[in-house]
Order: C-alpha cells, then structure tokens, then sequence
C-alpha cells in the first residue's frame, strides 16, 4: 500500500499541474500544441519581450519560475533568408533538419523556425517564427515532431494577428 502512495505522489509530482495556456505571445493556438512543449511542474507565467506592432513580437513562458520557452516573430525584407540570418544559433540547436512549412522552415532539437511571404503595410516582407526550448529532450524524435506541429500551427495564426497578409 506505501508502494502505491508513493508511486502515485511521484506520477503526481512530475505532471503538469499548471494550466496549459491557449495563446502564445496573444495568438491564439491550441494548448494541446504547446503542452508537450513544457515540463512537468506547478506554475506558470507568460511575460511579453516585445510588444506587438512592430516589426518584432515575442514572449517567454516559464514554468516554476524557470524559463522553459521563447517564441519570436518578425518581420524581414523579402530578399532577405531569415535561415541564413539564424544559421548559427540553429545549428546550436542540434541537427536543424529541412521541413515543409511556410516557404521554408527548420527543426532542430530543441528549436524550430518558418517563414512565408506576406505583404505588410502594402510592402512584401517574410513573416519569421521561431521557438526556442532551454532543456534538451529526452526524446528528440519526438520533441522534433512536436515542435513541427506546433509551428506548423502557428505561423498561420501568428501572421494574421501581426497584420501580414499572404
């Protein structure tokens, strides 16, 4: 019976008993899409790092006071690559690997990033997100597919909220 108790208090411990939220940096996206993003814990909280209306918008989420995640989405000259732009920080990422998203996209290990055209402000310009997650997944496959679904997701959404129109 100690055994059961025990192993129901860690099951407990190492869940998610924080509310999964239904936005991400104020666009609307499925928490089913993000609650595999974050870990197991007891809190959450969601700060702003860029206000939205401008060329850049993001955001952080945190759980228990650790920051687990950061999206950003910007606006970028049409003849411009946002992957050669962030080359670098995604080969960090480990092994970013070509996706069919947007234009373009890339998911790496433990981040992922798409673009597609839009016009904005009667001006072309590609739409960038890009998330990024701080702790290394136990299981990159899946982590790499789930990030895939998310972005896949969400750059759609966040580009209509930014005013970039396909």
């Amino acid at each position: 019976m100690v055994a059961l108790l025990v192993a129901g208090a860690t099951a407990c411990a190492q869940g998610q008993d924080y509310a999964v939220p239904g936005d991400v940096c104020d666009v609307e996206v499925p928490s089913a899409l993000v609650k595999p993003l974050l870990p197991p814990g007891e809190s959450f909280t969601q700060r702003n790092t860029y206000e939205r209306g401008g060329d850049i918008s993001g955001c952080e989420m945190s759980v228990d006071r650790r920051q687990e995640l950061t999206f950003q989405a910007s606006l970028m000259p049409a003849d411009l690559d946002p992957l050669d732009v962030k080359r670098d920080p995604l080969t960090r990422s480990g092994n970013p690997q070509k996706a069919n998203i947007g234009i373009d996209a890339r998911i790496a290990d433990d981040a992922a990033m798409a673009y597609a055209a839009c016009t904005y402000k009667g001006e072309p310009h590609r739409y960038v997100v890009e998330v990024w997650v701080e702790r290394r997944p136990a299981d990159v496959a899946k982590r790499r597919e789930d990030l895939a679904r998310f972005i896949t997701a969400y750059l759609p959404s966040a580009q209509k909220a930014a005013g970039c129109t396909a």
